[in-house]
């Protein structure tokens, strides 16, 4: 499902490079200008920055580390001047006792920096370095500025002279260590192997915390279970232990990382990884939590009767978890410094192709947005869409899966199932009967008038047959027959119900018409080669007679039945017939 979101982000994001290299100047002929060169140390944003400098300390590399600085001098006002080397040793003395950097995930990967954190709008927050003695925290200011005709971000001066006036303090406050900071030993990745135990050893202490707390669940789901039994919340429970254990363990693990004293580069990948797995063990917790939220609802629907809700509720949970999903997605590949911006801003640009390509996949999502909203089927629907006919199993957001008469399974994309003419069996309330009965070229007008009548009175009187309206019409005379057309709707709770009911009145129209003297037609010409019974006449004159002593009477019920004989027909017929084992079993 989330298959195609990944694959738009990632082609959208190819298709800003490749924006990013074309040439404005090459289709009009004229010598395009040559694209700005990339600051090789990578300072075009306040990630870049927090980034380059890491990596500049963690190999102890401070010449390097002066590049990312406003200045290589500053004097502080009580003290010597501090310059070149000396000035990064001064940063990374102060980061490692009582600093803190902002991580790729805090930091902006903008060129520009944020516009929403107060300052100006060529300075940027990236840390802070806790006061001693009750002196305020120091933020850590990056400025940007324009070096070699390219904007970069740089410490800035000012952060740069306060934090040298401030090193010497905090280096005789001791800070809040726990540890040592001096590296001893042998180092990785420029951070002490001791610190990489202490991390290691803090991360399992974080756990078993974590997994002490999650296991006082148990006792709680053992009081619901024993007096509810196994209920939705008891299982939402045992489903969840695994990512609020994950980001119980995070939470524990960044409080107690700030009283062990680390170096600053150590901390540094150490809360940024802790924020990475943090949001993954989030988007867990709120993966389960959606899981939970639709069973409920589903549920609460489910009591209430209102089955129409499923497809809605199902489609909602999927299009939560999608947009969860590409969140984590999102905030991963900022932090690891993909400008997701200007590869969403290609799709306008230069993703033409890819608007092209993904268009089966929005019509299918518009498609399923209008199944759910106009709500033609629902899960559990018998229809017939096109030329199939087949039972509703799932309606998801790109395709309808459905059950079909030869027990496979068809799945039909929602922008064509939408576009399709739907013919929904499940919702009908009432079941059409129209056969229509061709009698032979012998019948007699007053055997036609005694069918007539008998008919009507067979439909009203039938218990399962909705006498508004029920008709029997003299309607043709055919090619080869007599036709006689029935209209009627079958009261049935199901399909299988409409077929019993048909039968029965199927049967009890060949019995009519046995009764009145006539017979069926055939759809074929007829040699006589010798004499044949013809109609019986008995039976022709007693309908002939049948209908003389209603015509006497006036209870000739043409054109039309009486309201007083339809009321007292009304229900006459014993369904299901006499004698039937449906009958005797009270069926």
């Amino acid at each position: 499902m989330r298959a195609p979101f990944l694959a738009i982000l990632f082609l959208a994001l190819f298709s800003a490079n490749a924006a990013a290299q074309t040439l404005p100047g090459a289709t009009s002929g004229e010598p395009a200008a040559a694209a700005p060169q990339k600051d090789p140390l990578g300072r075009e944003t306040p990630q870049g920055l927090v980034s380059g400098l890491v990596s500049a300390l963690s190999d102890a590399d401070y010449e390097r580390a002066v590049r990312f600085f406003e200045t290589d001098r500053v004097r502080p006002l009580s003290g010597r001047a501090v310059t070149g080397a000396a000035l990064a040793q001064e940063l990374q003395k102060a980061l490692d006792q009582a600093g803190a950097l902002m991580t790729p995930t805090e930091l902006s990967g903008e060129p520009t920096g944020r516009g929403d954190d107060g300052l100006a709008e060529d300075m940027e927050r990236f840390g802070t370095i806790a006061g001693t003695d009750g002196a305020p925290a120091l933020p850590l200011l990056a400025h940007r500025v324009e070096r070699d005709g390219k904007q970069i971000w740089l410490v800035s001066t000012e952060t740069l002279g306060q934090v040298a006036a401030r090193a010497s303090t905090v280096e005789s406050s001791g800070g809040t260590s726990l540890i040592g900071i001096e590296p001893r030993g042998p180092t990785a990745w420029g951070v002490p192997a001791s610190h990489w135990a202490v991390m290691a050893a803090l991360a399992c202490l974080s756990f078993l915390i974590a997994w002490i707390l999650t296991a006082a669940r148990g006792l709680f789901v053992t009081l619901v279970k024993r007096r509810y039994g196994d209920t939705r919340l008891t299982r939402f429970v045992n489903a969840s232990a695994g990512p609020v254990r994950l980001l119980l363990t995070v939470i524990v693990f960044g409080i107690a990382l700030q009283y062990v004293g680390l170096t600053i580069v150590a901390r540094y990948h150490a809360v940024f990884l802790a924020e990475i797995v943090g949001w993954f063990s989030l988007a867990w917790v709120l993966w389960r939590v959606t899981d939970a939220a639709g069973d409920f609802f589903l549920s609460q629907m489910s009591q209430r009767g209102r089955l129409t809700a499923y497809s809605a509720v199902s489609f909602i949970k999927r299009a939560v978890k999608a947009i969860f999903a590409l969140l984590l997605i999102a905030v991963i590949l900022h932090s690891f410094g993909v400008n997701i911006t200007t590869g969403l801003a290609a799709l306008g640009i230069g993703g033409l192709a890819i608007a092209l390509g993904a268009q089966k996949l929005f019509e299918n999502l518009i498609g399923s947005l209008m199944l759910i909203a106009d709500r033609p089927v629902r899960i559990g629907d018998f229809c017939r869409f096109g030329d199939s006919l087949g039972t509703v199993e799932d309606i998801g957001i790109r395709s309808t899966r459905i059950r079909t008469l030869d027990r496979t399974i068809l799945t039909v994309p929602n922008g064509e199932f939408a576009a399709l003419h739907i013919e929904n069996y499940s919702s009908r309330d009432l079941f059409l009967f129209r056969p229509t009965l061709n009698l032979r070229y012998e019948t007699t007008p007053d055997q036609l008038r005694y069918l007539l009548q008998e008919l009507r009175a067979m439909l009203y009187a039938h218990p399962k047959v909705d006498p508004d309206p029920a008709r029997v019409r003299f309607i043709s005379l055919g090619a080869h027959s007599l036709d006689l057309e029935i209209f009627a709707y079958v009261i049935a709770e199901d399909y299988n119900e409409f077929l019993e009911v048909q039968e029965d009145l199927l049967l009890r129209c060949m019995d009519i018409v046995e009764a009145s003297g006539s017979g069926f037609a055939f759809p074929s010409q007829t040699l006589y080669l010798g004499r044949d019974g013809g109609l019986d006449e008995t039976k022709s004159g007693a309908a002939e007679k049948a209908v003389e002593s209603w015509r006497e009477k006036g209870e000739l019920q043409l054109p039309r039945f009486s309201s007083e004989e339809i009321n007292r027909l009304r229900g006459r017929i014993d369904y299901p017939p006499r004698g039937a084992a449906v009958a005797k079993n009270g069926g």
